[in-house]
This record gives C-alpha cells, structure tokens and sequence, in this order.
C-alpha cells in the first residue's frame, strides 16, 4: 500500500503538472493573439512611420508599395498558418484639410486587433470608421456623412463607428480597401500587409525567412517585444514546473528502493525456501519484478486519475481557466510509475540474485 501510494503521488503530480503546462502553453497563445500582427511586411525603400499600440516598425519619407497579387501569392507558396490583413495608407481631403486615410478589410481587422474599442459598428458598404483624435478634431460623431476627395472623385461616406485604440490608428480613418485603391489610382498597391503567424520562437524566425526569400522587394520585419516576454515567461515556469516534477520522483524513487529492500529483508526465509526448492535465481527474481511491474500499473492508472483532477482544480483556481483533458497523458503517467517502481527494485532485485539460500533458512 505504501508503495502504490508513493507511485501514484509521483504520477499525479507528473500528470497534473505536465496537463497544466500544456493548458498554460495553449492560454498563453490565445493570449498573445490579443496582441496583433507578430509579422509585417513593407516595401524594401519604404521609409514610412508604421506601428500599431505604441510598437514602431519604421519610417516612410516618399511612396513606396507593395503588389497585393505578388503578396498573395508568396503567401500562398510558404504555406503559413495566419491571418492576414491587407493596408493602404494615403491622404485624402475632408472639409479642406488634408488627413490620412488607411484602406482595411474590416473583417481581418476585427481578428487581428480584438483590444479596438468601437463606440458604434463595424462598417458595412459605404460606411467607415474614424479615429478617435481625428473625430475629436474635425467633431464628427456616429451617423455623420463625411465627403472626402480623392485624385478621381468624391466619395461620400457614412461614420458608422468611433475607434479608439491608444496608439495612432486614433488619428486615421479606416475604409474599405478597394475604394481607397480606386480612389487614389492605385489599384492592387498595398503600403502594408500585417500578418499573425501560429508560431513562436525560433518558428517565427523561420516564417519570416521563408518569407523574405519569395519577396526580395520587401522588407518582413518581425513584432516580438510582448510575444517574447510572454513566452521568456512561459518558459520560466515550465522549467519550474521540471525541476519540481524532478525533485518529487527523486524523492518517490528513493522511496521505492528503501520499502522494496525492506520487503526483501522481511521475505528472507521465503526466498531462501523458493530456492532451496529447485527455484533458480531468475525465477525467484521474475516474482518481485512482477509485483513492481503490478505496483506500477495500478499506480499509474491512480496518478493519472489524480493528476487530472489536481490539474483541473490548478487551473481553475489559479488561472480561472478548464485544464484541457489530454487522454495520452496516461500514457506519459503509466511510464513514470513503471520506471519508479522497475528502477526502484534494481538494488533489492541484486540482493535477491545474490541471496545465499543456506545461509537465509538459517536465519543468518
């Protein structure tokens, strides 16, 4: 009992810390998401001053753009994993001023930027959304018409939002991007395309490489500064999580020896009756390595149990999140109380091979 209740310790806290560091991995992606674009790509000559939320990814002091097909289809042939969004930025007049206008797809914007803070609604045809500081300064507000003059025509447009973000998109208005191309005659020109890969680390790297290489005329610069301490984070406490799983089954391993050897001791006289009576060494040895193989089962298939309860109640309490189910993990469990309890019995097993028979009916 005191061996299959040290297996099972040892295995649930192995489950419950390795669901855990599974679930955290899987919450802290989602989390960095809410954090934008972790690529860009501008035009090689662009010097144009590009950001979003405080992050600066250079400066632009004359045209330069992009080919959306070509982008497209670099896209295409790297076979990344992200959301895209698709920029034109140029200047528009509105009540004789000049102000600068960004040409979106609204629908990859609302993926790629969930912390904008709407007052209104998503634009549908014909409709925009304005910055906060630019509707501050020119006093426009939901359900105003605005015309604006373009180098072809005027285009009348209906506010149907308010945008407030905390960085510079609060002094941009935001429409559709096929009319802002048409409107400054540059059809199929882009001034940035921002993209959220599904990797991390040294994949990112990688992406943004892959990337490069299909399009020679640009510049893809990677955004890392918040996904980096997030994931430096992680990592931390993962490796916190490994040295404490490491000390435990060191412990649950030392552990099984000093009981195992014990039940050896207790068991002298059987043993020495089992060998007296023709059986051979290996076959003696066979038993209690049966009985630790026995212990390990059960007390794998209780520490995953356990552990998976353990790791639900941490997440819960902890990071106010549901710890993923993860039905291989039993696996991962099973093997740690197997390899406790075989490696465990390696010292009382020696004992037993080496067991004088004679010597142990004597009592000696």
């Amino acid at each position: 009992m005191l061996l299959l209740a040290v297996l099972a310790m040892a295995s649930s806290l192995a489950t419950a810390l390795g669901i855990v560091s599974s679930s955290m991995e899987k919450r802290v992606a989602e989390e960095v998401r809410k954090y934008g674009a972790n690529l860009v790509i501008i035009p090689e000559s662009a010097r144009l001053d590009v950001g979003s939320g405080g992050l600066n990814f250079g400066v632009v002091s004359e045209p330069s753009y992009l080919q959306q097909k070509q982008v497209e289809e670099a896209l295409v042939k790297s076979a990344l994993k992200a959301e895209v969004s698709f920029h034109l930025r140029g200047a528009l007049q509105l009540k004789d001023a000049d102000i600068m206008v960004e040409g979106v797809n609204f629908s990859d914007i609302r993926r790629l930027f969930p912390w904008w803070q709407l007052k209104g609604n998503w634009p549908a045809a014909g409709e925009t959304i304005v910055g906060s500081d630019l509707a501050s300064r020119m006093k426009l507000k939901v359900g105003d018409i605005v015309e604006l003059a373009g180098s072809n025509n005027k285009i009348p447009l209906r506010v149907s939002g308010i945008v407030a973000s905390g960085g510079e998109e609060d002094g941009l208005l935001f429409m559709a991007l096929p009319e802002l191309q048409r409107a400054l005659g540059l059809d199929g020109q882009l001034t940035l395309v921002r993209l959220m890969v599904t990797a991390g680390g040294d994949s990112l790297k990688k992406s943004a490489s892959a990337l490069q290489m299909l399009l020679p005329a640009a510049k893809v610069n990677e955004v890392r500064q918040t996904a980096r301490t997030s994931e430096g984070l992680l990592a931390k406490v993962k490796l916190l999580m490994l040295m404490v799983t490491a000390v435990v089954l060191v412990s649950a391993g030392s552990s099984v020896a000093g009981t195992m050897s014990t039940t050896v001791l207790e068991r002298g006289k059987e043993i020495g009756l089992m060998k007296a009576m023709g059986g051979t060494r290996w076959e003696v040895m066979l038993i209690f390595c049966g009985e630790a193989a026995m212990l390990g089962v059960l007390g794998g298939l209780a520490g995953y149990v356990f552990g998976s309860v353990i790791a639900q109640f941490i997440t819960k309490t902890v990071f106010s999140a549901s710890a993923d189910f993860i039905p291989w993990f039993a696996g991962i469990s099973l093997g740690v109380s197997l390899f406790l309890a075989l490696l465990g019995s390696i010292g009382p097993m020696i004992s037993v091979f080496r067991l004088d028979p004679v010597r142990s009916l004597r009592g000696e």
